[in-house]
């Protein structure tokens, strides 16, 4: 069967919607460069608008904007960031009165910048001492004592016979009764006496074997001494014998302890004096033995020489440490504690004859 030719409204009339699509994208085409050219043509008149002009009428380029671009973004993003306040970018530095002029100054500041005063020095807040017993603020808020009152810097608050201060000063803990310090911060000087030199020498005996005799006497006159050379004579050896010294003749006599040279010249009295130190323990309650200068003893195991003695103290030195200690003398309320009330009983162990009570 053949099919009659269609006719050119019937082809339209099938496609026209393809018709009309095809119209609308070429006319979208059309606008999309019309709108590009009149960007380009925007941009030359913003080009030109903005372009700066020389004192010669002509234009100078635009530089590029990058390093502005930069320079905007860290501004930016410092401006976002936290403040740090030892930038001192928002907040001004800690400032205090001068103590002269009054005017505002540095806190850390040593001379004022107004009046050049200097100003007084900055004081540590952790060695800040409230009370003045020796141990600072922070350390006695730790230890529950108070930093307004002294008086708990004597104080034993673990109960090892060792006070705080002690404690504190040997760094050890005052609230561990098994941490405590060495026993030798609990000795103290309860007298230090002089004793003059016991003997005196009287004359010389010339033997008839050639040898000599010399005769001393005791200061008191109570008995007299014949020694010869390397004798030993209540604890001095005789030493040197010089017939023709600077001061006349002399006996040179040696203590055996220490081997401490005493020169006597015949027929004076011995003006040198020894000083004899008594020790007393505040933990045994108890004096130690008179002790001199060169003098080793033993204090609770340990042996200590005394190596200077001073007028209102004494230093020992630990034999095997070689450790200094300075020994103070016992202050009046450790005595009184010591001293026994009057009537009461006498201790079952009684006190040498040279107690320092």
């Amino acid at each position: 069967m053949n099919q009659a030719p269609r006719t050119k409204q019937e082809w339209l009339k099938e496609h026209y919607e393809k018709i009309l699509l095809l119209v609308a994208l070429l006319a979208l085409l059309i606008s999309g460069v019309w709108l590009a050219a009149r960007i380009q043509d925007c941009k030359e008149d913003a080009y030109h608008a903005m372009a700066r002009i020389s004192w010669r009428g002509n234009r100078i380029p635009l530089s590029d904007t990058l390093e502005f671009d930069t320079v905007l973004s860290e501004a930016r993003a410092n401006a976002v960031a936290p403040l740090r306040v030892a930038d001192h970018s928002m907040v001004s530095e800690v400032r205090v009165a001068c103590v002269k002029c009054g005017y505002p100054i540095g806190y850390n500041a040593t001379n004022c910048p107004f009046c050049l005063s200097e100003q007084p020095p900055i004081i540590d807040i952790k060695s800040l001492d409230t009370d003045g017993d020796g141990i600072p603020d922070s350390v006695e808020l730790e230890l529950g004592l108070d930093p307004q009152n002294p008086a708990d810097a004597h104080e034993d608050l673990d109960g090892d016979g060792f006070t705080n201060l002690e404690e504190f000063l040997a760094g050890t803990d005052p609230r561990d009764p098994q941490s405590m310090p060495d026993p030798v911060v609990k000795l103290r000087v309860a007298r230090i006496r002089p004793i003059p030199f016991v003997l005196r020498y009287v004359g010389t005996q010339h033997l008839p074997d050639g040898s000599l005799r010399f005769l001393l006497n005791l200061q008191s006159l109570e008995r007299s001494y014949f020694a010869k050379l390397g004798d030993v004579v209540l604890g001095y050896k005789v030493e040197q014998h010089d017939p023709a010294g600077r001061q006349g003749e002399t006996l040179t006599m040696v203590r055996q302890a220490d081997k401490r040279p005493v020169v006597l010249v015949k027929g004076r009295p011995v003006t040198q004096q020894e000083l004899a130190i008594m020790f007393v323990s505040l933990l045994d309650k108890r004096p130690l033995p008179v002790q001199r200068l060169n003098d080793v003893f033993n204090y609770r195991g340990t042996e200590y020489k005394i190596v200077d003695i001073r007028p209102d103290s004494v230093v020992i030195q630990g034999v095997k440490s070689g450790t200094n200690v300075t020994i103070s003398q016992i202050s009046t309320e450790e005595r009184a504690a010591l001293t026994p009330p009057a009537g009461a009983a006498a201790p079952a162990t009684p006190a040498p004859t040279d107690s320092p009570w």
